[in-house]
């Protein structure tokens, strides 16, 4: 089991209901179990889709006028330009693509430092935690997730979650190594079922302490879409932070 309880609790039953209702009310109905066989045609070319106009791009709605608002959205964390979304006190700034149509937001069923969303919907979510180390430990991302891991282990009893293959990614932050870690999963909730992407990183940014950022995308039926989002942090974004305090910031 990976470092993942902290990333799943920010999902609140909130949260959870409008991304899972939406998708479950875009699953496909599976096909009877026995029937005549019918000859399927070649696939069609699927037509290339309609992004929003400009001018309905919003911070509520980045999928703008876009037939599929989410599969715009999605493309938009894909092609625009790297910037950041900051806490309240300006003490972290956190990389985020398109950062301008992000939302600064308080998770209430977690613990944390800050977060943002992107899209009233939830297109995209992002969170940072920080992860106090014991007196004397090493300040080394691998242990910080460690410690992170021991702290979101318990929270993970009772919540129904199906996760893929775990993937490590080693890259590098101000000259020390920086643990990156991704994982597809599945949150049931009640009647609703949640499908999702999520990356993690965590930095040795503090004395005493390390910071840990997290986003997820839902795929609501855009699961190669979303991965490459995901994929983009991994790749290139999560070496992007930037701490603006030699010490651990703290919410004044």
């Amino acid at each position: 089991m990976k470092s993942l309880g902290r990333l799943l609790r920010f999902f609140s039953p909130a949260v959870l209901l409008s991304l899972g209702l939406t998708l479950a009310a875009c699953a496909s109905t599976p096909a009877p179990a026995n029937g005549p066989t019918v000859a399927k045609a070649p696939p069609k070319p699927k037509p290339k889709p309609r992004e929003p106009s400009p001018g309905s791009v919003t911070r509520n709605n980045p999928g703008g006028d876009a037939p599929d608002q989410h599969g715009a959205a999605l493309r938009r964390l894909l092609q625009e330009p790297w910037g950041a979304r900051n806490d309240k006190d300006d003490q972290v700034h956190a990389p985020t693509p398109d950062w301008e149509h992000w939302k600064r937001v308080r998770f209430y069923s977690v613990e944390h430092f800050t977060g943002f969303r992107y899209g009233k919907d939830h297109h995209a979510i992002g969170i940072v935690f920080i992860q106090k180390l014991p007196p004397g430990t090493p300040v080394k991302s691998e242990l910080c997730l460690r410690e992170f891991e021991a702290w979101g282990r318990p929270q993970l009893k009772g919540i129904d979650v199906k996760f893929g293959k775990f993937e490590t990614k080693l890259s590098r932050w101000r000259d020390q190594t920086l643990v990156i870690q991704a994982v597809d999963g599945r949150v049931n909730w009640g009647f609703a079922a949640i499908e999702f992407l999520a990356a993690w990183a965590a930095y040795p940014a503090y004395p005493d302490a390390c910071l840990v950022y997290a986003i997820a995308l839902p795929w609501r039926g855009h699961a190669d879409l979303a991965r490459a989002v995901r994929d983009r942090w991994v790749n290139e974004g999560f070496v992007f932070m930037n701490t603006l305090t030699a010490d651990v910031p703290y919410r004044h």
